[in-house]
């Protein structure tokens, strides 16, 4: 890979890794608020699966307008890594400024509201953890720094495994000179 074009296929994962992070952060904030609107709680699904379509999407965007429809499962993999690790960090980025300087509890008392169910609790007895812990373990979880690093981490294991499918169905070949065409 000469230094043009992983030049370009920088500014192509840093543009799609913001794409990307703006697709979390919209997932992020429909979860935020489906307390007050549970239609928001079936978004956020849909908008979380829609992480591999997105990337596959741009993938094929990226195999087609920058490098003329041929991209090996090599480059295609550096590329999907790229864009997975560009969007984690954008958007722990902006969940650490959400929880650090907005949230005030918000998520804490979604997360309290979900495990104060009669369900949540019998669950709770069943695996002989005291509704305290969890609580105390809630809180310990939605700090700023903490949800942020744990979202960071999360991604990007997920993006490794994402890349690594994405790369194998999309990458394009030239044909050899050699091979039969039918």
């Amino acid at each position: 890979m000469t230094h043009d074009e992983l030049k370009q296929l920088s500014a192509y994962s840093r543009y799609d890794g913001f794409y990307l992070a703006i697709l979390w952060v919209a997932s992020f904030a429909c979860l935020l608020y489906s307390s007050s609107l549970p239609i928001l709680g079936q978004f956020y699904t849909i908008l979380l699966f829609s992480t591999p379509f997105f990337v596959a999407y741009r993938f094929k965007k990226f195999r087609e307008e920058g490098r003329n429809g041929v991209i090996s499962f090599k480059r295609g993999l550096f590329y999907c890594l790229r864009v997975h690790f560009n969007a984690a960090l954008i958007f722990s980025l902006l969940q650490w400024l959400y929880m650090n300087y907005v949230d005030n509890g918000r998520l804490l008392s979604i997360l309290t509201t979900v495990y104060s169910t009669p369900q949540a609790k019998q669950m709770f007895t069943t695996m002989n953890v005291s509704y305290n812990d969890i609580i105390r373990l809630l809180s310990m979880m939605t700090e700023p720094a903490v949800l942020a690093a744990n979202s960071f981490i999360s991604a990007v294991v997920f993006g490794v495994f994402l890349s690594l499918i994405i790369a194998a169905l999309m990458m394009k070949q030239v044909p050899s000179s050699n091979s039969k065409q039918y």
